[in-house]
């Protein structure tokens, strides 16, 4: 384990470096364990390894789909049920949300939405008081799993989304991912939308990372102590920026979504990585970095 030249960041050959230092484990899914297909063989390997020392491993995911969906997801990807013991999504906690709709800002008496991709991300609205309508215009409120489809441009809600806005309706954003890289290509999530609605002025409620109430109920689940769990994951301003504001170390997975800006032609973390990490986000918050989750 060394530390990058000129930075405090400690970059790590594998996650074998860190095995005795943590009891739990927080593990991103996609970026981290799975690039959108099977999952990677390293980084199985070391979930495996982890699993038989014990490790307590939550898979933390901003996908708007619930947990069990996640996990019969990764199932299929080659990530059994067995290597890991939680898993929790942004979709619980939005289904949680729109489950107790205590919140006032979610349509005040109003049980009307307008489900952004229902077809793609159903979990959302069963066992919810809320109703799906049609159009934007007749609802109380917008719940946003993402884009329908893949090759959507962000362009093509401006006129969705300016008409929620004028209407001042609450959007439940549930993937507060703005893009992720599916087998090498970069798409769209709800997050992008998110970010637009918040331009014109609509209020915006979001669960998932990077905000604190995800990673609070990770370490509920593993019960702590914080300075004893480590968060895992390749998103600077989700999986890093969270992990921080929670009071947990964590390690970054250079090699995900930023693989083009952290990683050098050879497939090497760069030198200064800090650097680079700070003209991305301001400021570099992991503690740890290597350039592919593996044992």
């Amino acid at each position: 384990m060394n530390a990058c030249e000129g930075s405090r960041l400690q970059c790590i050959d594998g996650i074998l470096d860190l095995a005795d230092r943590y009891d739990g484990f927080v593990l991103d899914a996609w970026g981290t364990l799975h690039a959108g297909g099977p999952a990677l063989p390293e980084a199985l390997d070391a979930v495996r390894r982890l699993r038989e020392r014990g490790k307590r491993i939550v898979v933390l995911s901003n996908t708007p789909q619930i947990g069990p969906v996640l996990a019969d997801r990764l199932q299929a990807q080659g990530i059994p049920r067995e290597l890991y013991d939680w898993p929790v999504t942004a979709g619980d906690l939005a289904h949680e949300a729109l489950k107790a709709a205590v919140d006032p800002r979610l349509g005040g008496d109003g049980r009307r939405v307008f489900h952004l991709a229902p077809e793609r991300f159903p979990d959302l609205l069963p066992g919810t008081p809320f109703v799906p309508v049609g159009r934007v215009e007749d609802a109380d409120v917008v719940v946003n799993g993402g884009p329908a489809r893949d090759d959507v441009a962000i362009e093509e809600f401006a006129p969705l989304l300016e008409a929620a806005a004028a209407r001042g309706l609450t959007m439940v954003c549930a993937n507060p991912d703005r893009a992720i890289v599916d087998k090498g290509t970069r798409k769209m999530c709800a997050g992008e939308l998110a970010a637009v609605y918040e331009t014109l002025g609509g209020c915006v409620l979001y669960y998932g990372k990077p905000f604190r109430d995800v990673f609070d109920r990770a370490v509920e689940l593993l019960r702590g102590p914080r300075s004893r769990i480590l968060v895992v994951g390749d998103g600077l301003a989700t999986d890093i920026a969270g992990a921080a504001a929670a009071g947990l170390d964590s390690l970054l997975v250079a090699g995900g979504l930023d693989a083009g800006k952290l990683l050098t032609a050879e497939g090497n973390l760069v030198p200064d990585l800090e650097a680079v990490v700070a003209g991305l986000a301001g400021r570099c918050e992991a503690r740890y970095a290597l350039s592919y989750l593996r044992w």
